[in-house]
């Protein structure tokens, strides 16, 4: 029997999980032309912090209100200063609008982000803004007085499959201390905050990231990092490398399908304006279909990009630029999903479901078999 820990931490995977789990890129696959940053996720933009509380507790039946526990929260902070008092440009994408965000409205009017952006699921949306909200009062005694109110920003996806969604077992203090525990990467991946209780075509999913490295006009060179958090699809859909793994596995897929969403946190250092935020925001959704995804119904496909160049900046980008930025968008979209799903480990939730860890031997013969396939002139 499959048990479960107890946990209420920030546990690390990076690259290389616990029980072997390995990324796509340290396996070897092609995940694109740009180059990744050092670490090759989020927290490879300057400034960038990530932090996760972790909430793993219980097992057997469900019992409403008391668990089992499986789910979390996450922060991400897109640079170390006060963002009530220096904003940053900001844009918001919904390809597939079911979804009970917080701050969309704001950001769409403004083109600005001013606190934390936090992850967590669909019911504890509240309970994690109160908590943000408890944050920023305490950092700006100005706020409600003689300062006008912030935008809390809360992204969400349905962990009820694994989790007691309705006990509401993430509250105010863990989206505090989420943002607390926001550092430097390498940024935990995986079964992790806010991907504890996901799942990814069936199988387990959860946090994902990646980077890549644009050069700009006169040789300055860029960063553009991405996080998601995965909780969409059926097995059928997935591809890897444009390989069908998720029709050629054996069916490793288990229980019901719960309609899940992607959240997708797009930084960069790169000066560019809302509007083109915006266009960036949109080609996540390249990303995301090349994994596979058909945003089937019932998903919430949202995408936050941010730039944390200073609002002063004079340095523009001209539109005919952005390809650079399109393609690291798409790539980095793409390898954060795989990552989620290739690092995330088996997990047991509520009333025995299971969602399964990709299985990796599995899939990289999957993958070779096919390429050898075509190369001999396979249909």
């Amino acid at each position: 029997m499959l048990r479960q820990p107890e946990c209420r931490g920030n546990s690390l995977a990076g690259a290389s999980g616990a029980a072997g789990r390995l990324s796509p890129r340290a396996l070897g696959l092609w995940l694109g032309a740009l180059p990744a940053g050092k670490l090759n996720d989020l927290t490879d933009v300057p400034g960038v912090t990530v932090g996760h509380v972790s909430l793993i507790r219980g097992q057997g039946p469900l019992v409403p209100g008391q668990g089992p526990v499986r789910t979390g929260v996450t922060a991400v902070l897109p640079h170390s200063g006060n963002l009530y008092r220096r904003p940053c440009r900001a844009a918001v994408f919904v390809f597939n609008g079911f979804g009970k965000s917080i701050g969309v409205p704001y950001i769409r009017e403004t083109g600005l982000i001013n606190a934390p952006i936090l992850l967590t699921n669909t019911l504890s949306v509240n309970d994690v803004a109160n908590g943000v909200i408890d944050y920023l009062l305490r950092q700006n005694a100005k706020i409600g007085n003689n300062a006008r109110t912030p935008d809390i920003v809360v992204f969400e996806c349905d962990d009820s499959y694994l989790n007691d969604i309705r006990g509401r077992h993430v509250k105010p203090w863990d989206a505090v201390l989420a943002i607390k525990r926001a550092a430097a990467g390498p940024v935990a991946q995986g079964n992790v905050g806010a991907g504890v209780g996901m799942s990814c075509f069936q199988l387990k999913g959860g946090i994902g990231s990646a980077s890549r490295l644009i050069t700009g006009k006169n040789g300055r060179r860029f960063v553009l990092g991405m996080l998601v958090l995965a909780n969409f699809g059926l097995q059928e859909d997935l591809l890897v490398n444009g390989v069908p793994v998720g029709r050629l596995l054996p069916a490793e897929a288990s229980g019901s399908y719960v309609p899940g969403s992607l959240i997708s946190i797009g930084i960069t250092d790169a000066p560019l304006s809302s509007r083109q935020l915006e266009k960036l925001a949109e080609r996540t959704v390249l990303g995301q279909a090349r994994t596979g995804s058909l945003s089937r119904p019932g998903s919430g496909d949202f995408a936050l990009l941010v730039s944390t160049a200073s609002l002063s900046e004079c340095e523009s980008v001209s539109d005919w630029e952005l390809d650079g930025y399109y393609q690291a968008v798409a790539e980095t979209t793409a390898e954060s999903i795989w990552n989620a799903i290739f690092l995330a480990e088996t997990m047991v939730g509520r009333d025995g479901h299971l969602r399964r860890a990709l299985p990796l031997g599995e899939t990289l013969t999957v993958i070779r078999n096919w390429a050898g396939g075509l190369a001999n002139g396979a249909p």
